[in-house]
């Protein structure tokens, strides 16, 4: 079974794809490891500081850790990661975008990048890229005040089949217009 973990930045993929490393059996891809080890960057968008990650050449390189690996779990963790064709399920993680904000503003990032992140979260962008690929197989998970153990479980349960996050369920849109 091949899992995606994305989400807008700062919602805390890297963080909780960590703690599962400790709670699961899993073989673990990291986009940011794939854009390093497989030359996968095509430089970066000097507007934005985005590194632009060649997707057509991530895909057969992200199938062939699929066809090597020898758990039967995979997780795949990246925000662009469900541009990956291949899973068997997706989990967007979602947070509230001013607590987004405040995460983002810890990092060394223009105002500018900050802000477009939080618009991309209030509008769903990741959500609505993955059901562009992948339809209803799709779990949303709110990260906003969840410690990284709490949400670690979560994503377990989903994985088991034990818990669902239906999409749709999060919408920020209402609540946060103003701020677009």
């Amino acid at each position: 079974m091949l899992v995606i973990i994305t989400g807008t930045p700062g919602t805390g993929k890297t963080s909780v794809t960590s703690k599962l490393r400790e709670k699961i059996d899993a073989t673990f891809i990291s986009i940011n490891s794939l854009l390093e080890d497989y030359d996968l960057n095509l430089g970066t968008d000097e507007k934005r500081g985005y590194k632009i990650v060649d997707t057509d050449k991530m895909v057969p390189v992200v199938d062939a850790i699929v066809r090597d690996s020898q758990k039967e779990l995979i997780i795949f963790e990246g925000h662009l990661a469900q541009d990956y064709p291949n899973a068997d399920l997706v989990i967007v993680l979602r947070c509230d975008p001013l607590i987004l904000r405040d995460r983002l503003n810890t990092r060394d990032w223009k105002d500018e990048k900050i802000q477009e992140n939080v618009s991309a979260e209030i509008l769903g962008i990741c959500t609505s890229e993955s059901y562009e690929t992948y339809g209803d197989c799709i779990q949303e998970i709110e990260t906003s005040n969840k410690s990284i153990d709490e949400l670690a479980d979560e994503i377990v349960d989903v994985i088991n089949g034990d818990v669902s996050f239906s999409l749709g369920e999060i919408d920020y849109l209402a609540d946060y217009f103003q701020m677009l």
